[in-house]
């Protein structure tokens, strides 16, 4: 029955990759319009028809392409053409939001897996079939369960604290899958304590002391209810009362660390498991 399924999906994307037309169909390929002010045209020429107006840095949805335009989706749900002349493709970004989650050939728990993806991974979304999402990672395309991933929101407004603090992020994911080596601080290799110093020295020149109890002494005291992008994060790893893991608060629940036992930089959650138990508080270095 699962082999027969495959035929006609397979004719519709040859049909769809042979056509001159390509269909998207969906909201997750965009556009964003580089023209101070664009026409949106009834047709696919200049002669047609003006229906409506975008404005500079507005993004739409594509519904097709065709000879060098795009079919576009308005607010209103009306449809129209603009000139790909005077607009560029955003990606759509997804997420992930667990560790070891499957990347698989097809849409189902039965197709083959290409590799696991763990938390932050991001990830290309293409399109959304029933509960899967069609994606692309590292050049690979495939599919990843929709529970699993969450839209980025590129719009999405910061603090002015945060803004300072962006070059943060931006070093600590630039490490993430570098080796833990004990007693290092990067570039390539890192313990906790010198991976954060690591991050914070190269993006803000600002100085810690390479040990995770010490840099628990910098900044300012953080509620972990209000913790924010950039916030230094400590545990109790050893459960003896003391402070001796360190990690960078990403957002989302989120924080990326070296880890002894992954052996590696990675994103881990603070919500559940392991971290959730051996928490022990948070510092603001930057304001």
């Amino acid at each position: 029955m699962k082999k027969r399924a495959l035929i006609p999906v397979f004719a519709a994307f040859m049909a769809l990759t042979l056509n001159i037309s390509h269909p998207f169909a969906n909201s997750y390929k965009k556009i964003e319009i580089k023209a101070n002010v664009l026409n949106v045209r009834s047709e696919n020429n200049t002669s047609s028809d003006i229906i409506s107006k975008l404005s500079k840095g507005d993004q739409v949805p594509i519904i097709e392409t065709k000879d060098g335009w795009y079919k576009i989706k308005l607010d209103n749900g009306n449809e129209g053409w603009v000139s790909g002349e005077y607009v560029q493709e955003k990606q759509t970004i997804g997420i992930i939001n667990g560790n070891d989650v499957n990347f698989r050939e097809g849409d189902s728990l039965e197709s083959p897996i290409i590799e696991t993806l763990e938390i932050g991974n991001e990830v290309e979304i293409l399109d959304k079939n029933s509960d899967w999402y069609k994606v692309k990672f590292n050049e690979q395309i495939g599919y990843i369960y929709s529970s699993f991933i969450k839209i980025k929101q590129e719009n999405k407004a910061v603090s002015r604290g945060d803004k300072r603090i962006i070059k943060v992020y931006e070093v600590a994911n630039s490490k993430i899958g570098k080796k833990y080596v004990w007693a290092t601080s990067g570039p390539d290799t890192f313990d906790c304590s010198g991976f954060t110093m690591y991050v914070y020295k190269t993006a803000m020149g600002i100085d810690l002391p390479h040990s995770s109890k010490s840099q628990s002494k910098v900044g300012t005291s953080v509620s972990k209810d209000e913790l924010k992008l950039g916030d230094l994060v400590f545990f109790d790893t050893s459960r003896d009362g003391s402070i001796n893991h360190v990690g960078i608060y990403i957002g989302d629940g989120n924080f990326i660390h070296a880890s002894s036992a992954k052996a590696r930089v990675m994103i881990s959650s603070l919500s559940e498991g392991y971290y959730l138990k051996t928490y022990k508080c948070a510092r603001r270095v930057v304001e």
